[in-house]
């Protein structure tokens, strides 16, 4: 095998290597993407933090009962970049949030949108997707149109 053609494979196996865990990393997989759940409650903390940032929100369930549900949501500069600070999330404050839930039954899952008091909302990475779409286009390794294999029809334009 020549030198060249040796560094050329050595190379992408290496690229590789280093990719394939963030790809999968970032998958939407383990989120119901068809089913979204929502809440009114006060928000109990807000995680800001990388890789992933995290909302608990505290409300009352179906027998009146107080509850949490702790979501993931996207890192620091994406959140930033939507106009948020630290500061933005006072514990306390009321809040509606949206989320899809995990597949595996756990309460949790992956933030949709988490409406302030003030009326600002941060928004998740899956935010304005079509139910069961499998992930935004581009992201996580997910094509334009949402994951491979994916039987869920797109929604309906409204």
């Amino acid at each position: 095998m020549c030198p060249g053609l040796r560094s050329a494979l050595l190379s992408a196996a290496l690229v590789w290597a280093v990719a394939a865990p963030a790809w999968a990393h970032h998958s939407f997989a383990a989120y119901d993407l068809a089913v979204t759940n929502k809440v009114s409650g006060a928000l109990k903390e807000f995680d800001w933090n990388a890789p992933h940032s995290a909302v608990t929100v505290v409300y009352q369930d179906d027998k009146g009962q107080p509850a949490e549900v702790s979501v993931v949501t996207s890192a620091p500069n994406m959140i930033a970049k939507q106009g948020f600070t630290p500061q933005d999330f006072r514990v306390g404050s009321k809040v509606d949030m949206s989320w899809h839930p995990n597949r595996n039954g756990l309460v949790g899952g992956e933030l949709v949108e988490l409406k302030l008091e003030d009326g600002r909302a941060l928004h998740g990475a899956t935010f304005g997707m079509p139910p069961g779409a499998g992930g935004p286009p581009g992201v996580g390794g997910q094509p334009p149109g949402g994951a491979p294999g994916n039987s869920a029809p797109p929604a309906p334009p409204k």
